[in-house]
């Protein structure tokens, strides 16, 4: 761990540097930037990422500490770019409802800033997950590196659950999730983007419309980065831009971040050509079409193991991106749950029709940055997608095999 004048000091060399490339902290020193040093940067939002034990449910074992309320209760929130609202398990449940592993629940009669916005009650889709009842409030949430909340005024809109149920949830780390859907159209009517109401705040500098994610499975910690990311984490030669294309064989799911995939080959056999792919941080597994996933499942369960190819994306000279996952990254060992000791292949059919979806089994391997296009319309930012860009981690297994002749820059392409 380096000491706080050496964080400081690289810190000011990042800033004097400028552009787009020098924006950042390593991953090895989450805990003192965050914690320990008051630093001096463009508007953005850091959030210390926390790991739960990797249960085999298909959700992230990834959550931040976000104080909600006037009483700053503490609850852990997914960071979620699979969702398109914020919402969070509540005393509603009562004692006995809503079982999950993260445990915790708002409870809005001990915030005093607590409002009412329509306790009507409805429900809400997680997809092949299920639903949850809910009611709409809020309330005042806390961010990282501003002494301010979220929002002042209105207070920020979120979804309360009533009642949830079933092993997936029972399996969960997290208290609730905070959505960051692809574009501001496919926000939940009820509540604008996170990413956009930061940028309405001044939270985030709106020449940095990305959003980052760093994990790190052996040590338990993370960085979710909402208006920036570290250059010198990652290897400009290994990224991957993919560009978003809308998931439509749903309706209303054209919030999840997708993007064109050429090939998934499992060893030398083809298993999918021209669906779409996804990177989802508040998921774990593998998981989508059920043709594509039970035909993987079938071949990485014999003794061959063999690797996954996923042809996908660009590099910086124009030149085609290839992803090869072997089976130290998709065999997990389960930590919790019914499963627990299990090493277990992570693919999971559920569905999806022409969709490869992949979280942290993936994503705790590479370094991920979503990008945003910002307008300005009537005084507030509307956001649009524009795509994905993957990296090899400094220090990381080299899963992206593909190499480009020039270095990648975040923000310019091909």
């Amino acid at each position: 761990m380096r000491g706080i004048s050496d964080v400081k000091r690289r810190l000011s060399m990042n800033v004097a540097h400028s552009g787009r490339g020098g924006h950042g902290l390593s991953p090895s020193m989450l805990k003192v930037s965050m914690s320990d040093a008051p630093l001096e940067v463009s508007a953005s939002q850091r959030f210390v990422l926390k790991a739960g034990p990797y249960q085999n449910n298909g959700a992230s074992q990834w959550y931040a500490e976000i104080p909600v309320g006037s009483a700053g209760q503490l609850m852990k929130m997914a960071l979620d770019t699979g969702g398109n609202f914020i919402w969070m398990t509540s005393t509603l449940c009562g004692s006995h409802g809503c079982r999950h592993y993260g445990e915790g629940q708002f409870n809005p009669a001990a915030s005093s800033s607590f409002r009412w916005m329509s306790q009507a009650q409805q429900s809400v889709s997680f997809g092949p997950w299920g639903t949850m009842t809910v009611e709409l409030g809020q309330d005042y949430l806390g961010m990282p590196d501003s002494t301010s909340s979220l929002v002042n005024n209105p207070y920020t809109p979120f979804y309360l659950s009533v009642a949830y149920s079933g092993d997936q949830f029972v399996q969960l780390d997290w208290d609730g999730g905070l959505g960051l859907p692809s574009g501001s159209a496919y926000a939940d009517p009820n509540m604008p983007p996170v990413f956009a109401t930061l940028l309405d705040m001044g939270l985030v500098d709106p020449a940095m419309p990305y959003m980052s994610f760093v994990t790190d499975r052996d040590t338990g910690q993370g960085l979710a980065w909402l208006g920036g990311y570290d250059s010198t984490a990652f290897d400009p030669a290994s990224g991957i831009f993919m560009r978003w294309s809308p998931y439509t064989a749903f309706e209303g799911v054209e919030y999840i971040w997708t993007t064109p995939l050429a090939q998934m080959r499992v060893g030398d056999q083809l298993v999918a050509s021209n669906v779409l792919f996804a990177l989802d941080s508040g998921s774990s597994q593998f998981k989508g079409d059920d043709q594509i996933m039970n035909t993987t499942l079938a071949l990485v369960s014999g003794s061959a193991r063999p690797d996954v190819r996923f042809v996908v994306g660009n590099h910086a000279d124009g030149s085609v991106g290839e992803l090869v996952v072997p089976p130290e990254v998709y065999e997990v060992t389960i930590q919790a749950g019914p499963q627990a000791g299990q090493t277990l292949p992570q693919f999971n059919p559920l569905g999806l029709t022409d969709l490869v979806l992949v979280g942290s089994a993936l994503m705790d391997h590479l370094y991920t940055i979503y990008e945003y296009t910002v307008t300005v319309v009537d005084g507030k930012h509307v956001l649009s997608p524009a795509g994905m860009w993957l990296f090899n981690k400094v220090g990381g297994p080299c899963l992206i095999q593909s190499r480009s002749s020039i270095d990648t820059v975040v923000g310019s392409r091909s």
